[in-house]
């Protein structure tokens, strides 16, 4: 048996949905998106490089016990459609305040932002102040982190990995 989509939401093939969430419509592409728990601030955790929604799952079914619970996948990642590569993280922002609205998700948000998400984080406050109640960085990208790093570690010293074509060629298969 189809579980009924909520309002808005966009039912998929029965082989090819998600184990859980919804796809949403957000300018012209389906997006990924699994809300649990009630009450709020509801705690969207923004994914950091590399990873996707799913993988908060566990910390997700946590926060679902005392507020609502937002894991996603952003454009070009995990469950959602193909997005151009490269995007300005205003892209990546204002992407997921449109899919929290497509979904129905109330804010203000308490944004959670493990790595790479604490820059997408940032740039959400920044650009729709109204809808955040607060920002929790995880080990999180931040623009000053320099400033309070040893000299020796900060970003400009430390050696940056630079992959070589059989390194390329291996990820591939892994990358979209």
């Amino acid at each position: 048996m189809i579980e009924q989509a909520p309002p808005g939401a966009k039912q998929t093939a029965a082989d090819g949905r998600p184990p859980l969430g919804q796809f949403y419509e957000v300018d012209g592409r389906q997006l990924w998106l699994h809300q649990s728990g009630t009450g709020g601030p509801a705690v969207v955790i923004l994914p950091g490089a590399s990873a996707v929604g799913l993988d908060y799952l566990n910390i997700g079914d946590q926060i679902s016990q005392f507020t609502t619970s937002v894991l996603y996948d952003r454009g070009g990642t995990g469950w959602s459609g193909e997005a151009p590569l490269p995007r300005a993280a205003g892209e990546v922002a204002t992407e997921l305040r449109d899919l929290l609205r497509a979904a129905g998700v109330p804010g203000p948000f308490l944004l959670a932002a493990p790595s790479l998400g604490g820059g997408y984080a940032r740039r959400f406050a920044q650009l729709f102040p109204g809808d955040v109640a607060g920002v929790l960085y995880l080990d999180s990208f931040y623009e000053h982190l320099d400033d309070y790093m040893p000299e020796k570690l900060h970003l400009d010293k430390v050696r940056q990995p630079n992959p070589g074509p059989i390194q390329l060629a291996l990820m591939r298969p892994a990358m979209r």
